[in-house]
């Protein structure tokens, strides 16, 4: 905890990471595996973990790294990444993801150097009170994350997605290197949707995943909606498992109420992969959003424009889209 507060004073948005019962508890139940890097003193100087949502979540997300100010420029970042993956090893995952933040491109490097791919961009997640001491921070916007994937143990999937986003998707495979049959469909679905909803009030944004598409999905999500706008939140995120048949019709209904690609989640639950959507309340300066390599300023580019499509069906207009033209520089 102590670690914490030497880099992000209490403006660190997980709050778990400040309570040390909280901590022991999901570590006991094994829902985080954490790296530490401390001095012979026991003076702990560094952190990063892998986390997993809950049982359903089977590539979790590596995060939560920090290095104290004090001992920055000594490799422990990477040092402490090789454990992570270590770990990943001795429990037989097909991977993990990460969400890098885009105010430096130095956490990317770090991804690359160990061949992970970016899939996806979320825009604004984090709020921008959030500071990093010894790092450029932009306090007049929220911050947005480019998400990575790590391939390590994966296996071939068939996925559902809209003619107009296939050739995205099988960009993404090939980049990624994971086995997977793009398939274009327009089946609808039938039945009950089911979902689940967490909330996230530390960031101000709320998570819906839908476990089993039905054919009332966007009257479903619409009522979920409802209740959850009425919290000020700054984005909403949605999960489609898209290794259901119904999945690439229920992307296009989902863009009719304003959500839209944020990032592809390989092997994310127990029902395969999941595409994360987005869907944005506040505005945010997308000029502030630096990527490592000309890899991540491509997603940038095409979630960028994916936001302004569907903004523009829905006449929401939170964003000054004049960064394309920003060299591929870091």
């Amino acid at each position: 905890m102590d670690c914490v507060r030497r880099c992000y004073g209490e403006s660190y948005p997980n709050k778990v990471m400040y309570d040390i019962n909280q901590l022991e508890e999901i570590i006991e139940n094994k829902l985080m595996h954490s790296v530490v890097a401390k001095l012979g003193s026991g003076q702990i100087i560094g952190h990063c973990a892998l986390t997993f949502d809950g049982t359903h979540n089977v590539s979790p997300e590596a995060g939560k790294m920090m290095v104290d100010p004090n001992f920055r420029g000594q490799h422990i970042a990477e040092i402490m990444a090789k454990e992570r993956i270590e770990i990943v090893q001795e429990l037989s995952l097909p991977g993990f993801w990460t969400k890098c933040v885009t105010n430096h491109p130095y956490s990317q490097h770090e991804m690359i150097a160990f061949n992970a791919k970016e899939a996806g961009l979320f825009i604004g997640d984090t709020p921008a009170t959030i500071s990093m001491k010894g790092l450029e921070n932009h306090p007049d916007t929220r911050m947005s994350l480019l998400a990575f994937y790590l391939q390590l143990n994966d296996r071939p999937h068939t996925i559902f997605m809209p003619v107009q986003h296939a050739e995205h998707a099988k960009s993404l495979v090939q980049n990624l290197n994971i086995q997977r049959n793009t398939v274009s469909s327009n089946i609808a679905a039938s039945g009950t949707t089911t979902f689940h909803t967490i909330i996230n009030s530390n960031i101000q944004t709320a998570n819906i995943a839908i476990d089993r598409i039905g054919s009332d999905l966007v009257a479903a999500v619409k009522h979920e909606l409802a209740k959850l706008e009425a919290l000020n939140l700054a984005s909403i995120y949605l999960d489609i498992p898209i290794e259901q048949e119904a999945a690439a019709h229920a992307y296009l209904e989902l863009e009719s109420i304003g959500f839209f690609w944020g990032s592809w989640m390989p092997n994310f639950s127990t029902k395969g992969d999941m595409l994360r959507l987005q869907k944005i309340y506040q505005p945010v300066d997308v000029e502030t959003i630096v990527c490592a390599r000309e890899q991540g300023y491509s997603i940038k580019k095409f979630v960028l424009a994916e936001w302004e499509r569907v903004s523009r069906k829905e006449k929401l207009y939170p964003i000054k889209f004049s960064c394309w033209s920003k060299p591929l520089a870091c």
